[in-house]
């Protein structure tokens, strides 16, 4: 967060602690406090005077272009709220972002809190600080949410992912998230075919293919217009999905590995990453764009046949049967286009595990209101139950699935129709739980699925990954994590594209290390991955 905008959130959030404490709870004007504190599993009483309350849940669109369908086709609204005996409000509609934040804030200040917050780690930490986060102890815990500690367990919730490890309280807990992400590379096919090539399993390989791929006219057009490799780095640093990191033995972004914590951008051997970077961009095999382009800018070239080798992290580029894939939009432009996923470098993990990211926190305000918030907590369980995350993720139970056992087998055309023709709207409920079916050990077929899919999912399963450092980690006191970021990006860009020698590393990590607060950082980490069990 860039730091005018952070000031300017710590100034709204002390304003919104003085609210807290100077004034009484928001209500709506027509709902009355809810009695009792039913269990998640059970269906609450109505209040005594019948009248239902507005349950709020400030949540984030992870799709700009979603919007939820009219409430006469929200089957999923309508069932929190048949069940629940509520008025469920999702304010939903902003992106993750720094916009999103200033709208709560201005909420907050004035004392008008949502029941839940879904937030990132840096604006929680950020809330926590200026005093306006409740404890949510009494309202969280297996007895209160067994739905929900089927996808984590207590050590996670209270100790890993505590924002203060040295107090019982919390005042956040984790969306459950899927452990492993399906990262993969993908190569054309077609183009190793038409030259001769097999797909690379080192890193001088996956040179050697990058450089024809560019000099080697693999479609047969007769011109010079493809790039073996590319990356979007966004103005900003080098990107992680270069192979060299994996090559030199960077595994990931933070990880742990030999009982230590590794941090790309904190370590000696990013010289040699960046030395390896430097050759591939002065041999001209990667796309010359690849430093400015921004978000899916490379993902959109290796679509258009301008790019053969490409790293995707949605885990769909190489599925034909999902429409909007990379190898789907590449086939409807050459319908001899053909990809293969692949690690460059066999054998080596090239990504770890995932830790949760966003989580549930609740305001001091919210808490002068334990019925509503405890209420707030039970609607979050039951997207975790086995019906709330079939309703949220699959649909409803012979209209969009059917079900035999375990196995849930998707019906394509209603899907198609009811969810992602318009926008593809339970998206915006699976914002609350993002882990996968077989966490809980439910088997999902979809029929569009082809055997090469089934192949490229079970491949990209398959691949090696690195050990995260096994909890969420905050940085200790004191310590400038914008400058070092800065310094880090501008050295690592400047040295891949050949402005400074790769032996300026050393210089600017020593730099890092000592006098931005780089070794207070790692020990702090370390210490951190200590007291979660990960390291000894």
């Amino acid at each position: 967060m860039k730091k005018k905008v952070k000031s300017a959130l710590i100034m709204t959030l002390v304003l919104a602690t003085g609210a807290v404490s100077a004034c009484s709870t928001k209500k709506d004007t027509d709902t009355p406090q809810p009695q009792g504190n039913g269990a998640a599993t059970a269906t609450p009483a109505a209040t005594d005077s019948g009248k239902r309350e507005t349950i709020e849940i400030f949540s984030s669109n992870p799709n700009a272009n979603s919007a939820l369908p009219p409430e006469s086709e929200d089957f999923v609204k309508q069932a929190i709220e048949k069940k629940f005996n509520v008025t469920l409000k999702l304010t939903y509609n902003m992106v993750e972002g720094t916009d999103r934040y200033n709208k709560l804030n201005v909420r907050l200040a004035s004392n008008d809190s949502p029941d839940i917050i879904v937030s990132g780690g840096t604006p929680a930490l950020d809330y926590k600080k200026n005093g306006v986060l409740a404890d949510i102890n009494e309202f969280v815990s297996p007895e209160k949410m067994p739905n929900y500690f089927k996808w984590t367990t207590p050590e996670v919730v209270f100790k890993r992912y505590s924002m203060d490890k040295s107090k019982p309280e919390i005042q956040r807990i984790p969306i459950p998230v899927v452990k492993r992400s399906l990262v993969s590379y993908y190569i054309r096919q077609d183009w190793l075919d038409k030259l001769g090539l097999k797909v690379p399993t080192n890193l001088d390989e996956f040179m050697k293919v990058a450089h024809a791929f560019t000099f080697n006219d693999p479609d047969g057009n007769g011109k010079n217009d493809t790039y073996g490799f590319s990356v979007s780095a966004g103005g900003n640093g080098t990107g992680v999905d270069w192979p060299q990191f994996a090559a030199n033995g960077l595994e990931g972004v933070l990880y742990t590995k030999d009982n230590k914590v590794v941090h790309y951008q904190m370590d000696p051997r990013t010289e040699a990453v960046l030395r390896d970077i430097n050759k591939m961009v002065k041999d001209g095999s990667v796309d010359p764009d690849w430093f400015l382009q921004k978000g899916t800018a490379h993902i959109d070239k290796a679509v258009q046949g301008k790019v053969g080798i490409i790293r995707d992290a949605s885990g769909k580029f190489g599925l034909e049967s999902v429409p909007t894939s990379g190898a789907s939009r590449s086939k409807e432009i050459n319908p001899k286009a053909a990809w293969t996923a692949f690690n460059p470098n066999e054998g080596i993990p090239f990504w770890q595990e995932n830790l949760p990211g966003p989580g549930f926190l609740v305001t001091k305000t919210a808490a002068q209101n334990p019925a509503k918030v405890q209420k707030a907590f039970q609607i979050i369980d039951y997207l975790s139950s086995e019906e709330g995350y079939l309703l949220s993720h699959y649909g409803k139970e012979g209209v969009h699935y059917t079900r035999k056992g375990n196995v849930i087998t998707i019906m394509p055309e209603n899907v198609k129709r009811d969810i992602e023709d318009k926008g593809n709207w339970l998206g915006i409920y699976q914002v609350f739980n993002q882990d996968e079916a077989r966490t809980i050990g439910l088997e999902v077929i979809d029929p569009r699925e082809t055997d090469k899919d089934r192949e490229i999912i079970k491949k990209l399963r398959s691949y090696p990954i690195s050990t995260s450092i096994g909890t969420n980690v905050a940085p200790p006191q004191g310590v400038d994590l914008p400058a070092q970021s800065k310094l880090e990006n501008e050295t690592m860009a400047k040295i891949a594209l050949g402005e400074l020698p790769p032996e300026q590393w050393k210089t600017t990590l020593d730099k890092i290390m000592n006098e931005l607060g780089g070794k207070a950082l790692l020990d702090s980490y370390t210490e951190q991955a200590r007291a979660a069990g990960v390291i000894k």
